[in-house]
């Protein structure tokens, strides 16, 4: 199997994206919010789902969670676990307010409480960046030069939507902490309302990452 990341969008909702990591022998899957045909075909060529990892526990990063592990059922879910109530409540998820549609994750799901991970075979640095939830995380994986991000930076732009768990006084931290990550400037950044771009694109064009922190 080669190493791949795939895209997958979802245009005649919102613009939002799932990426699907492959790593040797190992398939993982970041925040499944759908799971049309030809995502769910593209997942059945690998013929498994070893990991999916969430971001954070809003309804449009987790709402295809148990479909997937229906059909995988060998597939490990981790969120961190300061998210975990989000997984069932479908207010703080905003489910309900937005989509109309109460969804409560009911898979078995693994709560990070570490920095560092080995997703089977793919080690991952896990980065808290909190104010969007309590406890949203970034995944960098230093083996693909690829930072996968949360909601809050996105491109040119920067999540300002008012959600339950949502906490500004800790926004100015967590975009400190993005611009002075310890990553090479050249690495693809991969957030979920936006295209894929190098962290160095994301500091220059990016209005909010230049305030004098």
């Amino acid at each position: 199997m080669e190493s791949s990341i795939k895209t997958f969008s979802n245009p005649n909702i919102f613009t939002s994206e799932v990426y699907v990591i492959t790593y040797n022998n190992t398939v993982i899957v970041i925040d499944p919010w759908f799971y049309d045909w030809n995502f769910k075909e593209y997942l059945a060529k690998l013929w498994k789902v070893d990991s999916i990892l969430l971001t954070h526990g809003h309804w449009d990063h987790i709402r295809c969670v148990d479909k997937i592990v229906e059909d995988y059922p060998n597939a490990d879910v981790y969120i961190h676990h300061f998210d975990k109530e989000l997984l069932t409540n479908t207010e703080l998820n905003c489910s309900f307010l937005v989509w109309r549609e109460a969804i409560e994750i009911k898979s078995d799901v693994n709560f990070i409480e570490q920095w560092n991970y080995d997703f089977w075979e793919l080690p991952a640095q896990v980065i808290h960046v909190p104010w969007h939830t309590d406890w949203c995380v970034m995944y960098y994986f230093e083996k693909l030069s690829a930072l996968f991000l949360w909601d809050t930076v996105m491109g040119d732009s920067i999540w300002t939507l008012h959600t339950p768990t949502w906490d500004i006084n800790k926004m100015q931290a967590s975009l400190w902490k993005f611009k002075h990550l310890w990553i090479d400037t050249w690495i693809l950044c991969y957030p979920w309302h936006w295209e894929a771009m190098t962290y160095w694109e994301v500091l220059r064009i990016n209005p909010f990452l230049k305030w004098n922190f």
